[in-house]
């Protein structure tokens, strides 16, 4: 088994990871951390350039809430983003190494990183061992946490299942002893459509619903669409890059800018000391982003969504007195998923270790939830 302290292999070549401090419990979803950091595994479908952009925002999201202790980044590649057309879905991109690289230059700390298998599970009880040893880091990295941790862990998918349902099917045991939850940001509350990451792998996302482990559940999609900003169960929110990006600090800034810009460069390091051009950096404040994840992160995190002095915030669940908060909560559920990934439920009147979100209703949740982020981001590097 790889140590922290060795290098973890990828494909890429040799990242070194060492270990971080604190072993925190890991707390569920909601509660407050208090002085304690929450270990976390982060699995994440990044590629560079971004085939969607919002994943470089949930990785900085992550690096902005201060009460995680980020143990490992997994990328979660599938062969068609990285292949050109008409083999490949459109542009040639590569796992998402280079972002993760420079973020961690940037926070001045080390983020392990490996990459997982690059094609769907073949049924939800493979365990991908068959797969090349390129494919393998990922798993290990995932496993070789969860092993070393002195608590259970919180694991964000923010892509497919592929890398926790193989992990789980390789050491079950290990990975229901030290998973305190899977933040599942995938699937439809409702109806026979396809959501996006669930497509990514059906078999594993059958998979971990069928493996009993805790999910803490955030549905991509409803009923409706993936795309609907007023639902009491979906994660779904826009903003624009102007609330997200106005006041980043230099870093982290060239750090989008490199991302959005699709840079090339190999001094991608002296990348993030460069100012770039007002007109690229205007381009991108003119674009707008669709978001989903964010409120996984920061409920797991202990946080809730509150209106102060300065507006809305990402503030400690416990220090809300005085503040208007935007209700969200996660309910208890039973569910079970059939073959082609439909997700039965129901609300349970007992706890239950899956739950599901839901949120106030209300079309101001994205301007709250963009500004909020926005304030976070801002605070992030030097």
């Amino acid at each position: 088994m790889l140590k922290r302290r060795q290098f973890i292999l990828t494909g890429m070549g040799s990242l070194a990871a060492l270990k971080t401090p604190g072993h925190a419990r890991a707390l569920f979803a909601g509660e407050h951390p208090g002085s304690r950091r929450i270990p976390i595994v982060h699995i994440t479908d990044l590629y560079h350039p971004p085939q969607d952009p919002d994943d470089h925002i949930d990785l900085a999201t992550i690096a902005g809430l201060r009460e995680f202790d980020l143990r490992g980044v997994v990328l979660d590649v599938t062969q068609k983003f990285l292949d050109a057309a008409p083999a490949g879905f459109d542009i040639a991109r590569d796992p998402g190494y280079l972002p993760v690289v420079q973020l961690a230059s940037i926070l001045g700390k080390a983020i392990p990183v490996a990459c997982g298998p690059r094609n769907p599970l073949v049924s939800p009880t493979d365990s991908a061992a068959d797969r090349s040893s390129a494919e393998q880091g990922g798993i290990r990295l995932l496993l070789n946490t969860l092993e070393e941790c002195q608590e259970p862990v919180v694991i964000s998918v923010v892509g497919s299942a592929r890398v926790v349902t193989a992990a789980f099917n390789r050491n079950p045991a290990l990975v229901h002893a030290k998973t305190r939850s899977v933040l599942l940001n995938a699937g439809s509350t409702a109806g026979t459509k396809r959501e996006w990451n669930v497509g990514l792998d059906l078999a594993a996302y059958v998979g971990l619903w069928n493996s009993g482990l805790p999910i803490s559940w955030y549905p991509c999609a409803t009923e409706q669409s993936a795309f609907n900003p007023d639902h009491e169960r979906g994660t779904f929110w826009k903003t624009t890059h102007a609330v997200l990006f106005g006041n980043l600090k230099p870093p982290l800034r060239a750090w989008f800018r490199f991302a959005f810009g699709r840079d090339q460069r190999g001094d991608f390091i002296r990348a993030l000391g460069d100012k770039g051009t007002p007109e690229a950096w205007d381009g991108i404040l003119k674009e707008s982003r669709n978001m989903w994840a964010t409120a996984s992160l920061v409920m797991a995190a202990g946080r809730a969504l509150a209106r102060t002095r300065q507006g809305w915030r990402f503030v400690p669940a416990t220090s809300t007195k005085g503040n208007d908060v935007w209700p969200w909560r996660l309910d208890p559920i039973d569910a079970s998923s059939d073959a082609a990934g439909i997700v039965s439920w129901e609300v349970a009147a007992e706890r239950r270790r899956t739950r599901i979100f839901w949120r106030q209703r209300g079309v101001d949740f994205g301007g709250a939830m963009g500004e909020a982020l926005g304030a976070l981001l801002a605070d992030i590097g030097v």
